[in-house]
């Protein structure tokens, strides 16, 4: 997904991809980030701060959220579980976003 968006000069700058490692220290995030030679940002969440702002959900869960112009920002799809695959969960995301391609 972050190779499609970054590769698509519509998406690019406009979608974003982050990681929370709930429950994991900077050093097991780091290795996981090395290990699978992720491309975006992965944030360590070791005390499960994160986790509890967004309501102690299991993983995987996905969120979307579009930041406008003055900073505000809206939930507009949450989902918990896997997507079936990454073109499947990019489609889903862009559409639910009014950024969809078709």
């Amino acid at each position: 997904m972050y190779r499609r968006i970054e590769n698509d000069p519509k998406l690019k700058g406009a979608v974003k991809l982050i990681g929370i490692g709930a429950g994991n220290t900077p050093l097991e995030v780091g290795y996981f980030q090395n290990k699978y030679a992720i491309a975006f940002p992965l944030f360590a969440d070791s005390d499960f701060s994160i986790h509890k702002k967004i309501g102690e959900v299991r993983t995987p869960y996905f969120i979307g959220i579009r930041i406008k112009d003055d900073g505000s920002h809206k939930i507009y799809c949450a989902m918990l579980g896997g997507a079936g695959s990454a073109d499947a969960l990019m489609q889903r995301l862009l559409k639910d976003a009014g950024l969809d391609q078709e």
